[in-house]
């Protein structure tokens, strides 16, 4: 009974559901965000749609406009598009970097509170202006599509730590962790490509990890399914170490933290004649100083910038009933490290 009386709801609302069809709408797949030139404004904005064509191709359309509010510019944009213009599409937000340096906040606060925007969004910074970035000819399913899909299989197999619009806003209310985002260039004008990791300080961007650091950025805040790395060994051989997975486990106590990483790879390439066992333990040995060295510069990185983009402060309040965040910021200038790495070759090919 309970089941008919729900299927008659459903029924009796859904037809108060105000219809559009999709091709007397233009929807909002993408949108990037830079200071404005006038100082009157605060912000200039450019929305991407996408019109999908009877032969299967994408156009990428963008318009552009400024005003003090998110709002300001979605009615700038209005006057400019000859159908109605809807944000339930977005899929991907870019940052400029004077507005990253400037400060984020107010626009992750508007994207939070419009209903429209799902928490998977995709956010990221941009290298040059974020404009210039969402007016190139990328791939052939649009110019959203084709950033979104940079940064997911990023994330799913290289450096890209997990990241959207929901762990951003996560990191930033949160006390004990600051945001990280990644960082995108435009190569030419059909070409993207990922230039790093911005870091953040509550919301203003405040360092930038080059693409050599996102490896072992990784490592301390996220875990790796399907990584790789390139192991330098002696004579100028190298080794390529595939399908990396990892996972850490952080310890701390009144002035330490203790960072212990595990690694799990197959050699898959290797330059030298013979792959034999002495290599694999070479391989092995390299990887786990490499990473304690590398892990332990970028804690203590991150330490004098003031930053924990690690979570350690979040981490100790988890564990502190009565903890104190005014005291902690004090204590984690002072807090010592250390780095431990175990590295496990499983397989080095099928010859083996």
């Amino acid at each position: 009974m309970k089941k008919l009386i729900l299927l008659c709801l459903v029924l009796l609302l859904s037809g108060c559901v105000e219809k559009e069809i999709i091709d007397d709408i233009n929807i909002e797949v993408g949108v990037g965000y830079d200071l404005a030139e006038d100082p009157k404004d605060r912000y200039r904005g450019t929305v991407l749609f996408q019109e999908f064509q009877p032969d299967k191709s994408v156009i990428n359309r963008t318009f552009s406009g400024s005003g003090k509010l998110r709002q300001d510019l979605l009615l700038e944009v209005t006057k400019q598009s000859s159908e109605p213009v809807v944000t339930g599409g977005l899929k991907v937000a870019v940052f400029g970097p004077e507005i990253s340096r400037a400060g984020i906040y107010d626009l992750i606060d508007s994207f939070q509170r419009d209903a429209s925007i799902g928490a998977r969004v995709f956010v990221a910074t941009s290298e040059g202006n974020a404009e210039d970035l969402m007016k190139g000819e990328y791939g052939t399913r649009g110019n959203s599509t084709y950033i979104y899909n940079l940064i997911h299989h990023n994330i799913e197999h290289r450096d890209i730590p997990k990241t959207n619009l929901h762990i951003l806003a996560n990191d930033y209310y949160q006390k004990g962790k600051d945001p990280s985002l990644p960082r995108i260039k435009k190569v030419s004008n059909n070409e993207v490509e990922i230039v790093g990791i911005s870091l953040f300080k509550d919301d203003k961007e405040v360092d930038i990890l080059p693409v050599k650091d996102m490896f072992f950025f990784k490592l301390l805040v996220d875990k790796y399914s399907e990584g790789n790395f390139d192991v330098e060994l002696k004579k100028g051989k190298i080794a390529a170490v595939k399908s990396i997975s990892s996972r850490h486990d952080i310890k701390i106590s009144d002035n330490h933290a203790s960072i212990n990483i595990k690694i799990e790879g197959i050699i898959r390439e290797y330059t030298g004649d013979e792959l034999a066992s002495e290599v694999v333990g070479a391989v092995q040995k390299n990887l786990e100083k490499k990473i304690e060295k590398e892990c332990l510069r970028l804690l203590k990185q991150f330490q004098e910038l003031g930053i924990d983009p690690i979570g350690l402060g979040q981490m100790k309040k988890s564990m502190q009933r009565d903890f104190d965040y005014k005291k902690w910021e004090d204590e984690y200038k002072r807090l010592g490290f250390d780095v431990k790495c175990n590295v496990k070759i499983e397989e080095t090919g099928v010859i083996e």
